[in-house]
């Protein structure tokens, strides 16, 4: 004889199940909602193997307690449409990957093995021919929002922004 626990343990079984799937068949979801690249600012001047200012004020549209941010340089001005179904620039479109990095919000303390977005980053080692021809790149933050309402199974949703930075080769493309 089949207990009411069991059936109504199966039950929960196979709606999470259910749910599960149509969670992960979601599509990808960006949104106009962003944060601000406030160093460098656009225009800034880069050289090979340089170092420059690096802050960003994340967004949080959907109140999340940490904000997870993936930190891109191209050669191209990225839009919404270069991200794939998780928010990052597919191999092979991008310059570097900085890394990803988690911004608390409402003065909680880092998370433990999360780090925080670095003060500065590093422009990548890049010969005299590459400068020449592209005097112009875009460093890019994706921001990822994680919990917004209604609540469950809703799709992460990622915002893009990006500032344009100058190689100290632009006058020579002229």
């Amino acid at each position: 004889m089949i207990s009411f626990t069991s059936n109504l343990f199966t039950l929960a079984l196979a709606f999470a199940g259910a749910s599960f799937a149509s969670a992960s068949a979601l599509p990808r979801q960006v949104t106009s909602n962003q944060g601000t690249i406030n160093a460098p600012t656009s225009g800034y001047l880069v050289s090979s193997n340089s170092s420059f200012p690096f802050s960003y004020s994340d967004r949080n549209w959907c109140e999340d307690g940490y904000s997870p941010v993936s930190v891109w340089l191209t050669d191209y001005e990225p839009t919404t449409t270069n991200l794939n179904a998780t928010g990052q620039f597919p191999e092979g479109s991008y310059t570097r990957y900085f890394g990803l990095y988690t911004n608390p919000n409402f003065g909680l303390s880092p998370l433990s093995g999360s780090p925080a977005p670095p003060p500065s980053l590093s422009f990548p080692e890049t010969d005299e021919a590459t400068l020449d021809a592209t005097p112009l790149w875009w460093l890019s933050v994706v921001e990822t929002a994680t919990n917004c309402p209604p609540g469950l199974h809703i799709p992460p949703q990622y915002g893009l922004t990006s500032v344009q930075l100058t190689s100290n080769n632009v006058e020579k493309s002229k």
